[in-house]
């Protein structure tokens, strides 16, 4: 019982062993790319970079999860650049990020990881936490993008501290052109960026060399980068790995040189170009480091590395050496050797190898570089993998071993021992995760006992060695793990290091010598004793028999418990013994190495030396024993033929009985047989016998049993024919009997002929019918009697008539030949032939043709280098030879062939994928002849990407019948940037459902979500009302030169205009506008309307056309006219009759105008219907001109030259120091000083405000002084921002005493217009990036809405204007021309004509200024001409040439008024061609247009000169002018009616209002909005001024909320608004600055918390925008309230801010000049600001006066008291 517990103990032990458990984290949903460790053993943290995640794993808790920090999925695109946002990318979809770079750094203890997304950025995190983020730049530069933003692109890093600060060496792939190696600062600003420090610098296409970077490594003070590139100095261009070393301390890359390692291996003859894998291993000291590393072979460039790998080990002193012969063959001897050019300067730098006197060893400013060698360092592999591909690689050494962990792409982990004198030995495979490739990050602890592999789904822990698992010595040293040994005196297996005096020989035995035994116990007195009797060996002992011939126990010999030797007893049982030889158990008896007998007559085996009864066989051998040696003669029975077997017999005599019976028993499939048998004694030899006996298997003697085999067979199975029949063994006996059924059967049972010599052969079938005439085709020949071996036909077989050389591996005897044709002369046809050797001649019926195919064509000719794409290649002949041996390459890439479309005249077949552009060849190969297209190419062209896709909503199209689950509909491509996708009818029930859409490109893949940012949706279905809705059964009557209008609901929820098309007639409708509820188009001029809308389409009834002309008059309507005239002549007549009667008479005009007022008000909607559309579309044409040109926002020199000194022609930002040469440096040294002066905070309040106290310092002095102090203060923004926090304290407290809400309501003192300057350096980034293109927009829209209808040039009126003022009440009568101008195009004397659209009333000035704009839009408004530069010809004909001008002799006089000439004075046609010439009199500068401060008057040239008065449109003194005031009496409203017809031009307002009320929209939405991020500044101030609030116990929320009105939207906006020329370079006409009035206002007064109450008698101008006014005002409190809401900006935040803004523009302005101008202030009142700074005692303290006097003599020699 003890015996079977213990094995049952042993058996539950190694099943757990087996299937033990090792610490293992995985996850499915994500892919593990990158492993690190914690330098610190004791704590053993484990990150894994994943796709989208972080993970930070209990390294010493079985991998527990301990964090996961989601980093992706992210919004992005490659295209733009961090941060990333919606405005500024609209393109970005939600992208993955993908790990790129996981490194701990060892020196400040943190955790570097870098992500595919935002251009590669990196963030600094903590290793106690990885969701603890402690460095990341909120708004990177380019110098900061560290790794490849490409999820196939590799990136390395390695953090080296041999230097301070600490430097990070990085590597990354090919994405954009940044430099493939740098040297990144760590600690100090701006961090991750090699701006300050080093790069390689690459000049020739980055692309062309595709680095893929491996591993990175550092060795004494050099850093070694290891990658694979291509070799472009190669013909071949191929891939090839290299070595690159740059010294630690090269600041500049002198020093880089780059050797090709190459890894051969003499047993496969491969070479082996891509590393996968790299690590070095050895100790530094001992000098005797080496690079291990795994290389593969490669497929191709574009399918990547192949399966077949191999590990070559690198000394990298020999590394060393071959990199500092480059270097020294480059420095010293031109770079060659031998005569041979072996060292060159790489990516195409432009420098050359030198003959310099030394050789620098890091290089130098003037040695070239960077250095590459054509010479490799090689080395033999060590070990080859055919099976599968090594993918990472581990080294290490222990007990002076080296010992390599391998992973491969099948997921198993190899590991090999590597002895010094080179032995190598794979010791074991580990079966990781089946299919997975193992991670390059294959990384052992810093203990080197445990190794953490990675796959793409899990990280596990194992140990290098399992040594405690073998429990004995045996088992320990069978092992064979390097790692492990017996320790003798512990009696336990490990490491050498476990183990007590494990390095004194013979304690430790280790596993791996193949010399090493396990102590033993040489001898024992004895050894065995049976189970059947009793011995005193050690103690008595008993044991049971349980069917086992014999049992070892274990003798142990102790030491302190420990067993040191073992040895065996064996008990054992002769009844199992007998056993050992199954049927013949006397053999096993006496043949056992036990002391058994057999007792012949017992039949039994006893351990015993005498038997009972009869014979006894003793342990002597098997001879002695009874028994049937075997059959005599043949064992082989052919089927149906009678036959005796004799069987030979031994010892039969020891049976002692002659009357016993023989039998023989035969088993045939499972029935028994039994037939007597005859024994005789052979009497040369008495103990042998023969037995004879009929068909038997076995014999049988006294119930023992000898069994033997015989064999029983049948010549027909499998021999059909003659020729098999033949082949089969002579031992057989088989012979072809030729007959009415002739057979293949025994020779003696053939009663007929026997046939010696076979048919001819005869030919079945041929397969394939063709082959091209080089032949190579492999021809299968099937039929019978094709002879009996390989030899029988070998030179016989022919294809029509051409020799076919037989292959003898595939040949099937008499059944099959395969052989392969040879070249053939031509293309023929004929049958197949085969003569067999001493036979016949067989013929096919088949015929065989050869073929010449020809390829005539490929149809498309080009497609994405990702493939997918379906080609069609004509030809002729193309079905020739195997079609499984046809195959298409395009450039060497496979094309994949469409078996169903395939015939003689064309193939199809499905593109691969490619790694290059361009025109590749096109192959055709069949079997091993290959024909190639001439001439014609097919082109692998860049992968099409989907940046865009819209409509995110469509209309769902009720479908009839069922639709399935997916649909598929095949796009139109409009262009190369344009496909058009129509979309499938479905059920309603897709209104509800989630619908997924894909575009597929080939084998390109786009989801819509991705690149459009919003699912897709479909739409309730549009619904449109007939046109005449009262009487759908009338036509709609339609007005020649109206907008037609059709109601309807649901119009454009997932439509846009553009895509609606409205038919009347066969005409179309332009679309002009779609809302939710109308649609707007403009009719054709010719006359059922038909609105179709995608697939939809609405019948709305018929449309008739008001006739303009007499004939088209209709008669109905000729009597209505001729009754209405004759009621009109019968009201007349009753006016004069009751013309007296004055009151009948007020009422019937009021009612008149009344009609005229609804007659105007239809008019006004269908004109603001029609010319909203007409802007919208003139506005799409201004945005796609700023694609191409950009918005002309004015640098910041320029805008900060009109910002602060508004009205100065000459301001200080343009000037010189204007002092005498002489005295400039004297001068210069005392502005330094007065600089310095104005760091001293005291000083400057002082001087602030000492000048605001001076009676004579006027408001303008005011903000010039302010103007200044911000130049000179712009290098020190930090410091400026304290001052204005300074002298804002102050002001809080000078109002606080009187009104507080009236506080930075005007420019009164110096710290308003320092707040109005501050506040435009912190905004103009936000100005030119964010707001500027809706305020550019609104400016063009509003300069387009006025030049479109006449303006006054005298007056300065127009007739589209928000202000009232500038409103021309007058119907002027116009048309809208079109001339075409001649502009140059460049070349000399060549010209093109560009149309432009001008008005006949335009004076001639008028003209040229909209040729100008128009024929120069892409050029900035200051590099124009000006209208008086050029003179406007106008040519007529050939000859005709006519200078136009404002006036000239033909100009119309009347009285004392003289007309301003007009294209209507001259007669200009529509069409006529004009041009813009140069005036003779002065030359046309660029710069005419430079800004002229001041305000901008109307033309009003020669206005008094000579009592002539100038007129356009109107005559300025007799424009009727608008009542004031309503009065009461009879005689006011009389007044009123005879003003009443031009007070309704006034209307014309409310339709230039809507028609730009969406860009007004669109700029108060950007300037209010806080769905992106505030500007610091303005949060910073707002946060300030509630400060100042509270300090001052301020709560009234109304004075808060006018302060930050006053500081912000009046300072800056209200100024913006008002002169777009601050921001653009643009010039604002009048009418353009009375519209932007107009808004300023609006917008003012949306800031004012106060209601407007507005009556009859209220300013025209408020009344406008009445009602949109608290809609902005609540955009204004809620952009407040969110403000106060966001997160407080710090004074570090925003310091940071102000020192970036410092940097940047610091040059643009001229400090020493505005410190000049500030001198003449402190001169002019210098005794004031001396007395001030005398009187406090600080200053004196700190010597200001003194310091002031000092500055005084040195700029201007003032004579003082020094």
């Amino acid at each position: 019982m003890a015996l079977i517990l213990t094995l049952l103990q042993s058996l539950i032990l190694g099943v757990l062993g087996v299937h033990s458990s090792y610490p293992r984290f995985s996850s499915n949903d994500t892919v593990f790319q990158h492993l690190a460790l914690h330098l610190d053993p004791s704590i053993g943290t484990v990150y894994v970079g994943a796709r989208d995640h972080l993970f930070q794993l209990a390294g010493l808790d079985g991998l527990r999860l301990e964090v996961d920090e989601r980093t992706g999925p992210v919004r992005d695109s490659k295209d733009c650049l961090p941060p990333v946002t919606l405005e500024n990318c609209p393109q970005a979809g939600l992208v993955n990020n993908h790990n790129k770079l996981l490194l701990v750094d060892p020196y400040s203890l943190q955790l570097i990881t870098c992500g595919s997304v935002h251009q590669g950025t990196c963030q600094k995190r903590s290793l106690a936490n990885v969701k603890e983020v402690l460095f990341s730049a909120e708004r990177p530069v380019d110098t900061q993008y560290v790794a490849a933003n490409d999820p196939t692109a590799s990136t390395v890093g390695l953090v080296v501290g041999s230097i301070f600060p600490h430097l990070w060496h990085v590597g990354r792939g090919y994405t954009s052109s940044h430099p493939p190696v740098s040297t990144r600062q760590l600690s100090t600003e701006p961090v991750f960026s090699y701006e300050e420090t080093a790069k390689l610098a690459v000049t020739g296409r980055l692309s062309e060399y595709d680095h893929n970077f491996v591993a990175t490594f550092a060795r004494r003070n050099h850093v070694y980068f290891l990658f694979y590139r291509r070799d472009l100095k190669a013909a071949s261009r191929e891939y090839r790995t290299y070595v690159a070393r740059v010294c630690l301390d090269d600041q500049a890359y002198y020093s880089y040189v780059e050797v090709p390692l190459m890894c051969r291996s003499a047993s496969t003859g491969r070479n082996y170009n891509f590393l996968q894998g790299a690590q070095v291993g050895g100790e530094e000291s001992g000098g005797s480091q080496v690079l291990m590393g795994v290389f593969s072979t490669a497929v191709s460039a574009a399918n990547g590395p192949g399966e077949e790998s191999a590990l070559c080990v690198y000394s990298l002193d020999e590394v060393d050496r071959g990199i500092d012969a480059t270097r020294d063959l480059c420095y010293t001897q031109y770079g060659e050797k031998d005569g041979n050019k072996v060292a060159y300067i790489e990516y195409d730098v432009k420098s050359n190898c030198a003959n310099l006197p030394t050789a620098y060893p890091c290089g130098s400013d003037h040695t070239p570089s960077p250095m590459a060698s054509q010479e490799s360092v090689e080395a033999e592999a060590v070990l080859d993998s055919s099976s599968a591909r090594l993918t990472a690689v581990a080294v290490s050494v222990k007990e002076g071993h080296t010992i390599v962990f391998l992973g491969d792409s099948k997921g198993n982990l190899h590991k090999v021992f590597l002895g010094n004198s080179g032995e190598v030995k794979k010791y074991s495979t580990l079966l990781i995760q089946p299919g997975l490739a193992i991670n390059s990050d294959l990384l052992l602890d810093s203990t080197h006992r445990h190794i953490y592999i990675m796959t793409s789904h899990s990280v596990e822990k194992r140990p290098v060695a399992e040594c405690d698992k073998h429990t004995d010595c045996t088992s320990c040293l069978a092992a064979k793990d390097p790692y492990c040994g017996w320790c003798v005196l512990d009696g336990r297996c490990g490491m050498r290091s476990d183990c007590r005096l494990g390095s004194v020989e013979g304690h430790w035995l280790w596993s791996f010598d193949e010399q090493q035994q396990c102590l033993r116990v040489e001898s024992l007195s004895q050894y065995n004793a049976s189970l059947g009797e009793q011995k005193q060996v050690l103690c008595d002992m008993m044991f049971h028999r349980h069917n086992i011939h014999s049992v070892s126990i274990t003798l142990s010999l102790r030491f302190r418990m420990v067993t040191v030797a073992l040895a065996d007893f064996t008990f054992y049982d002769c009844s199992v013994a007998q056993q050992l030889s199954g049927t013949r158990p006397c053999r096993g008896c006496v043949n056992s190495r036990w002391k058994c007998n057999w007792c012949v007559h017992q039949h039994v085996c006893t351990h015993r030396s005498t038997c009972d009864r009869g014979a006894i066989i003793y342990n002597q051998g098997p001879h002695a024993c009874p028994c049937v040696e075997g059959i005599r003669g043949s064992s082989l029975l052919p089927v149906n033929v009678e036959r005796k077997i004799t069987l030979l017999g031994r010892n039969l005599h020891l049976y002692q009985d002659k009357d016993l019976d023989y039998q023989c028993v035969l088993v045939i499939e499972g029935r028994s047989v039994v037939v007597d048998a005859f024994v005789e004694v052979d009497d040369t030899q008495p103990s042998l016998f023969f037995i004879t006996c009929y068909e038997c298997a076995a014999l049988c003697l006294c119930h023992v049993c000898f069994v033997f085999a015989v064999w029983l067979y049948n010549c027909s199975v499998g021999r059909s024919d003659c020729s098999r029949c033949h082949t089969a063994d002579q031992q057989y006996g088989c012979v072809w009997c030729e007959g009415s059924r002739s057979s293949c059967v025994y020779r003696s049972s053939c009663t007929e002929h026997v046939q010696q010599t076979c048919p001819a052969p005869h030919i079945h079938t041929i397969e394939p019918l063709s082959g091209p005439v080089e032949g190579g085709t492999v021809l299968t020949v099937s039929g019978s009697n094709l002879g009996q071996r390989a030899e029988d036909i070998q030179h016989s077989v022919t294809v029509a008539g051409v020799p076919c050389t037989v292959i003898p591996d595939r040949y099937e005897v008499s059944s099959s030949i395969v052989c392969e044709t040879t070249v053939s002369a031509g293309e023929q046809s004929g049958h197949v032939s085969v003569q067999v050797k001493g036979g016949g001649i067989g013929q096919s019926a088949q015929r065989f043709r050869y073929q010449d195919p020809v390829l005539l064509g490929v149809s498309p000719l080009k497609g994405p280098m990702s493939g997918g794409t379906s080609l069609t290649i004509t030809g002729q002949n193309l079905l020739t030879g195997r079609s499984k041996e046809i195959s298409i390459l395009i450039g060497g890439v496979p094309c994949y062939i469409s078996p169903k479309q395939y015939n003689n005249e064309h193939v199809e077949c499905v593109t691969g994928g490619s790694n290059r552009t361009g025109e590749s060849g096109v192959t055709v190969r069949f079997g091993r002849a290959e024909r190639h297209l001439q001439e014609v190419f097919y082109q692998y062209t860049p992968d099409p990407n989907v940046t865009h896709a819209a409509p995110s909503k469509i209309f769902h199209l009720v479908s009839s019948c069922p639709v399935p689950d997916q649909v598929e509909e095949r796009c139109t491509v409009n262009s190369s940037t344009l496909i058009l996708c129509p979309t499938p009818e479905v059920g309603p029930e897709a209104l509800r459902a989630a619908v997924s859409v894909h575009f597929l490109l080939d084998n390109l893949h786009f989801e819509f979500e991705m690149v459009s940012g919003s699912p897709f949706s479909y739409e309730p279905n549009p619904v449109l009302h007939s046109l005449n809705q009262h009487d759908p059964s009338k036509p709609f009557r339609h007005k020649h030169g109206s907008i037609i209008s059709v109601e309807g609901e649901n119009l454009d929820l997932a439509m846009s205009k553009d895509e609606v098309v409205a038919l009347i007639g066969d005409g179309e409708c332009a679309v002009k506008t779609l809302t939710r509820n109308h649609l707007y188009c403009e009719p054709p001029t010719q006359q059922p309307s038909v609105v179709r809308m995608g697939n939809l389409n609405f019948s709305l009834g018929r449309v008739q056309y008001d006739s303009q002309g007499p004939a088209a008059f209709p008669l109905e309507a000729q009597v209505g006219v001729g009754v209405g005239a004759s009621i009109v002549a019968l009201i007349v007549l009753v006016i004069v009759l009751v013309y007296r009667r004055k009151s009948k008479q007020a009422l019937r005009d009021y009612k008149k105008v009344q009609i005229q007022l609804e007659n105007l008000e239809t008019s006004v909607r269908d004109r603001c219907k029609k010319e909203f559309t007409d802007l919208m579309t003139e506005m799409m044409d201004v945005s796609s001109d700023l694609m191409g040109s950009g918005i002309p926002v004015l640098d910041y020199r320029k805008y900060s030259e009109r910002i602060f000194f508004p009205g100065h022609r000459d301001s200080p930002l343009r000037r010189d120091l204007d002092v005498p040469a002489c005295r400039r440096a004297t001068v210069e040294q005392g502005l330094v000083q007065l600089s310095n002066l104005l760091n001293s905070k005291l000083f400057l309040t002082k001087f602030i405000h000492t000048l605001e106290a001076q009676r004579t310092f006027s408001p303008r002095d005011r903000a010039y002084v302010a103007s200044l102090l911000t130049v000179a203060l712009h290098g020190k923004l930090e410091y400026f921002t304290d001052i204005l926090k300074t002298l804002l304290s102050h002001l809080v407290e000078q109002y606080t005493t009187k009104n507080p809400k009236l506080m930075l309501r005007r420019t009164e003192s110096v710290v308003e217009k320092l707040l109005t300057n501050w506040m435009s350096i912190c905004l103009y980034t936000f100005l030119r990036d964010t707001a500027g293109e809706a305020f550019y927009m609104l400016f063009k829209a509003i300069k387009h809405q006025v030049d479109k209808g006449p303006v006054d040039a005298v007056t300065g009126k127009a007739k589209y204007t928000l202000n009232d003022n500038r409103l021309l009440r007058e119907d002027v009568e116009y048309r809208t021309l079109t001339l075409n101008v001649l502009v140059s195009s460049g070349g000399a004397g060549e010209s093109q004509t560009v149309p432009t659209k001008v008005l006949d009333c335009d004076t001639i000035t008028q003209v040229k200024e909209k040729i100008v704009e128009h024929t120069l839009k892409g050029t900035s408004y200051s590099q124009r001409p000006s209208a008086d530069s050029v003179h406007l010809e106008w040519r007529a004909g050939m000859a005709g040439h006519l200078i136009l001008s404002d006036q000239d002799l033909t100009s119309v006089v009347q009285g004392s008024w003289k007309r301003l000439n007009t294209l209507q004075h001259y007669k200009v046609p529509d069409g006529a061609t004009v041009t813009l010439v140069s005036r003779q009199s002065k030359q046309i500068h660029h710069d005419s247009h430079d800004y002229i401060p001041g305000e901008k008057t109307p033309m009003l040239e020669d206005g008094d000169e000579g009592g002539v008065k100038q007129w356009h449109l109107v005559k300025a003194g007799e424009e009727a002018e608008l009542p004031k005031h309503r009065r009461g009496s009879l005689r006011d409203k009389e007044r009123e009616r005879a003003k009443a017809i031009p007070e309704i031009y006034l209307t014309r307002l409310l339709s230039v209002k809507g028609t730009l009320q969406k860009f007004v929209d669109d700029l108060f939405t950007v300037i209010l909005s806080t769905s992106q991020p505030v500007p610091l500044a303005v949060k910073y101030f707002f946060d300030l001024l509630d400060d100042q609030a509270a300090q001052h116990n301020i709560t009234d929320p109304e004075t808060i909320h006018i302060w930050k009105t006053n500081s912000l939207p009046l300072r800056f906006w209200i100024n913006i608004l008002k002169n777009p020329q601050f921001i653009f370079d643009v010039q604002a006409s009048d009418n353009v600055d009375a519209v932007l009035s107009v808004i300023a206002q609006t917008f003012m007064d949306s800031c004012t918390i106060a209601d407007h109450k507005l009556g009859r008698d209220s300013p025209i101008n408020k009344l406008l925008y009445a009602r949109d006014i608290p809609r902005y005002k609540q955009m204004v409190e809620r952009y407040y309230s969110d403000i106060r809401q966001t997160i407080p900006v710090s004074d570090q935040e925003m310091n940071s801010s102000l020192a970036e803004l410092s940097r940047n523009y610091s040059n643009e302005v001229n400090h020493l000049v505005a410190l000049h101008e500030l001198y003449k202030y402190i001169n002019k009142y210098y005794d004031q600001i001396i007395t001030a700074l005398e009187e406090d005692s600080t200053a004196q303290k700190m010597q200001l006066g003194y310091r002031l006097q000092q500055i005084a003599a040195a700029v201007e020699n003032k004579v003082t008291d020094l």
